[in-house]
């Protein structure tokens, strides 16, 4: 009886743990987390259409623009940001 209850308690205490931590970042990561998933995207982008231009040596115009585009993010401060993002306080 007290195995069973210890068992339920456990199983309890990590799925609140699993909604409170990890799932609620995945679902709404912070800002900070989706700064580096936005500067990820660029780099692999830009990476991407460079390698492209080197190897068949066809370009599609500047690598950044067209990733920024193709992504939908703005440069400011040095950091990529989403027109997409709804910003605290606005």
């Amino acid at each position: 009886m007290i195995g069973r209850l210890f068992t339920i308690a456990v199983l309890i205490g990590a799925a609140y743990w699993y909604y409170t931590g990890p799932y609620q970042e995945h679902v709404n990561p912070s800002d900070e987390t989706k700064l580096k998933q936005y500067a990820e995207q660029m780099r692999e982008c830009i990476r991407g259409l460079n390698y492209k231009a080197g190897a068949t040596g066809e370009g599609t115009g500047d690598p950044e623009e067209v990733c920024a585009e193709k992504y939908n993010l703005y440069q400011k401060n040095g950091k990529w940001h989403s027109y997409d993002d709804v910003r605290k306080g606005q």
